[in-house]
């Protein structure tokens, strides 16, 4: 079934989106087209190994900030034994997209991004609706992102036909057969960075579909933090782990840190390209030694406790979550304490997540705070800010930020008066 595509006609103050039912204006000053074609079938998109999770991957928030184990292993020894992975040429990133596979809250930010510096990107989703949002988040924010750092925005490119979100940088031509010409492929991406939920049969069905699909210099990337690349690595049909490592973004533009950890067979090679890479698009990489496998990464270890234990206060009813907040914009001069945070990052989110690191750890004690957060707010509907209400409503969020910019807006007239 031939795809249908919309294209962006470009203006240097706003964006027309031409397609479909509608017509949107958006501000913005990227080119964008988005293309849709049949939803791939079960088998297209799950293994056998993997066929009984669930299919659907919409992709929700990909945050995953909670996870406190670690393990070490001898990744030195086995470096010598890897396949030798060769970088793509400096020339052919300029025409080779970023695929961004999961177009949900980190997904998008991840894409914007990437998009920046000119580079071109392909954000790829079996949900029509979920690359529509992406699509209006995009548009709405890369031209004014550009426009703040002094840059070009690269062409995106959003798709739910993973024939074409593997082969080209969006654009396939293809031969009176249909099939996607030789010179495209060269045009296939140089990256994919997985953001999808977390869901360890989910992820390595997807990498181990990935690795098939995409040329052997294409660096495979998992968003996740609470799983390895190297529990993928051992539970999926992948062949080639050395092109897989975790990159852990956290909520860019605004964030620009990501954690980069090796799966345990990742070429040592990838390192320095990558983080080179993510340099010029204004990423700040750290890079976990390779010889060590931390669940959680850094930030996200210790980050974990501060949740664990905020959870236990609120469902003790030691606190409410504005009382808790407070404490922390007091005393650590934070922006968000950590209930505003859990609710950006939403609180299915943060269930699931707690969950896995029971079952990896059973000992951590947190049963009754998972509980108490699941009957009161999970199970019916209350996930924080993707839903609306969470440990805080909507109005009083909005009432904490409009307080907060007003006080930060105080201290700045204070500090240039004194």
């Amino acid at each position: 079934m031939a795809a249908s595509l919309r294209f962006a006609t470009i203006n240097t103050s706003k964006v027309s989106i031409i397609g479909g039912s509608s017509r949107l204006t958006l501000r913005n000053t990227s080119p964008i087209c988005t293309s849709s074609s049949r939803v791939p079938t079960r088998s297209r998109l799950i293994s056998r190994r993997a066929s009984l999770i669930p299919y659907q991957f919409l992709s929700g928030i990909q945050y995953s900030p909670f996870t406190t184990s670690i393990c070490r292993f001898d990744g030195a020894s086995k470096e010598s034994h890897l396949p030798r992975w060769r970088p793509p040429s400096e020339e052919s990133l300029n025409e080779r997209p970023v695929l961004v596979v999961g177009a949900g809250n980190i997904g998008r930010r991840v894409a914007l991004v990437w998009a920046s510096m000119g580079r071109p990107v392909t954000i790829y989703d079996i949900s029509p609706d979920a690359l529509h949002s992406a699509t209006l988040y995009i548009t709405d924010n890369l031209g004014a992102y550009c426009t703040e750092r002094g840059t070009h925005p690269g062409h995106v490119c959003t798709t739910t036909d993973l024939r074409t979100a593997t082969s080209t940088s969006g654009h396939p031509e293809r031969d009176s057969g249909g099939n996607i010409t030789p010179k495209e492929l060269t045009k296939a991406p140089w990256q994919a960075i997985e953001c999808l939920p977390e869901s360890l049969p989910l992820k390595t069905s997807v990498l181990a579909l990935l690795e098939r699909s995409l040329p052997s210099d294409c660096i495979l990337a998992s968003n996740s933090s609470s799983l390895t690349t190297a529990e993928m690595a051992a539970e999926g049909p992948l062949n080639h782990p050395h092109r897989l490592l975790n990159t852990h973004y956290f909520i860019p533009p605004r964030n620009r840190m990501v954690e980069l950890m090796s799966s345990g067979t990742t070429s040592g090679a990838i390192f320095p390209f990558l983080a080179a890479q993510m340099r010029r698009v204004g990423f700040t990489p750290v890079v976990v030694p390779r010889n060590i496998q931390s669940h959680g990464f850094v930030f996200n270890r210790i980050w974990a406790a501060t949740k664990r234990e905020t959870l236990a206060v609120l469902s003790e009813g030691v606190a409410k979550p504005g009382d808790v907040d407070a404490l922390f914009r007091d005393f650590f001069h934070a922006e968000k304490g950590p209930c505003e945070r859990m609710d950006e990052v939403g609180l299915d989110t943060v269930a699931s997540v707690e969950q896995h690191d029971l079952e990896r750890q059973p000992g951590l004690g947190s049963e009754a705070s998972l509980r108490w957060l699941r009957e009161n707010y999970v199970d019916v509907g209350k996930l924080g800010e993707k839903s609306g209400d969470g440990l805080f409503t909507g109005e009083e969020r909005d009432a904490l930020r409009e307080k907060h910019h007003l006080e930060k807006y105080k201290d700045v007239e204070e500090t240039s008066g004194a």
